[in-house]
């Protein structure tokens, strides 16, 4: 279920295949001290399956996904009323 709306959104973030238990952090950009998690877990799309890991309410902005080690990997918006996707199976 998401949680979106006015200055809400929602992200996913399609994953290379991930150790079970893990939790990926996202950032404001530039405030690590922010940080949140959530858990990965396979989903199926089209007959295929994922890791994918899904923050259901997240207030509009851009955010940071951290590596395991809290440094930047990549950038996302969020945008108020949307589903961000962004896949990081190739990066």
């Amino acid at each position: 279920m998401l949680d979106i709306g006015d200055g809400i959104g929602a992200l996913v973030l399609l994953l290379p295949p991930q150790p079970d238990g893990t939790e990926i952090d996202i950032c404001p950009t530039g405030r690590p001290e922010a940080r949140f998690h959530t858990g990965v877990h396979p989903r199926q799309v089209g007959g295929r399956t994922f890791d994918t890991a899904l923050y259901p309410s997240v207030p509009e902005g851009d955010y940071q996904v951290l590596d395991p080690e809290l440094q930047p990997v990549a950038d996302v918006t969020v945008s108020s009323g949307s589903v961000a996707q962004l896949d990081l199976r190739t990066t």
